[in-house]
């Protein structure tokens, strides 16, 4: 309702004397300087194609994210560049560019932009983490697997976890579906890592809430006074054959993709 009021305001100048145009345009100019420019997908081929394992399953992953991150790069460059032309009246505001103009202006992730991957940030945060993701991706492309991954970089997590079922599946010479997880945290800084696991892979950026992990006893505990979320340590994404029943003292954590845990029907949050 909220939303639909703001909406519905009239655009007058501030006390500044700067127009809602005014402010978009110079939005969408600042935008359009910040936003990565997308991948040569031919080069990105190329590269991988010149690897020791060019079909090895998080080749394939990385490719298919430069192709999702591409489709999303060239939407925004568009969308800024029909807004910018339409604000200065050289071109027709279309009702979707009037939608990421009301978004822009809100200081909203326009809903054209967040089909890639979910997220809840607003404008100016949602761009620093597209870079931090297209800078992960980018390494990654240029120099190999990292010896960790940021499972937040990428749009389908899913994907990659079942590059490394099938990765090592290949290795064993074993079923996927024989195959189960385990996780092991690692307290070292991720910093402090210096070489990649021999099976499953290392990975940073997940958060816990409504609790901690303790260092000192290597465990879950209580959060801190005032402090709802914390960050997890690194953990060894581990696939193994026949695991052993986990005893009492195992907690079973889901992991969300983002703060809404309903999802949709086309991406489960969980």
């Amino acid at each position: 309702i909220l939303a639909t009021v703001a909406s519905l305001q009239p655009r007058v100048l501030s006390a500044e004397g700067e127009s809602d145009d005014d402010k978009v345009l110079a939005m969408a100019r600042d935008l359009a300087s910040k936003v990565p420019k997308p991948f040569d997908t031919y080069e990105a081929k190329q590269v991988v194609a010149s690897r020791s394992e060019p079909n090895a399953p998080l080749s394939s992953v990385l490719l298919q994210e430069i192709d999702r991150y591409n489709v999303l790069l060239y939407e925004i460059r568009e969308s800024l560049a029909g807004l910018e032309s339409g604000v200065q009246g050289f071109t027709l505001i279309t009702a979707e560019l009037e939608e990421i103009y009301s978004a822009m202006l809100a200081g909203q992730v326009p809903p054209a932009w967040g089909k890639c991957y979910p997220s809840t940030k607003p404008l100016g945060s949602w761009v620093r983490d597209l870079i931090d993701r297209i800078d992960f991706v980018t390494e990654w492309l240029e120099k190999g697997p990292p010896k960790v991954f940021w499972l937040g970089a990428f749009t389908y997590p899913t994907g990659f976890l079942t590059a490394l079922l099938q990765t090592t599946a290949r290795k064993n010479g074993v079923s996927i579906d024989s195959l189960s997880w385990e996780f092991t945290v690692n307290l070292n800084d991720r910093s402090a890592i210096s070489q990649a696991p021999s099976t499953g892979a290392f990975i940073y950026g997940m958060f816990i809430e409504g609790a901690r992990w303790d260092y000192q006893a290597n465990s879950l505990t209580d959060a801190n006074p005032m402090e709802l979320v914390a960050d997890m340590p690194v953990v060894h994404f581990k696939p193994v054959e026949g695991k052993k029943k986990p005893n009492n003292r195992t907690y079973f954590c889901p992991l969300y993709l983002y703060p809404v845990r309903t999802g949709t029907r086309e991406r489960p949050s969980f």
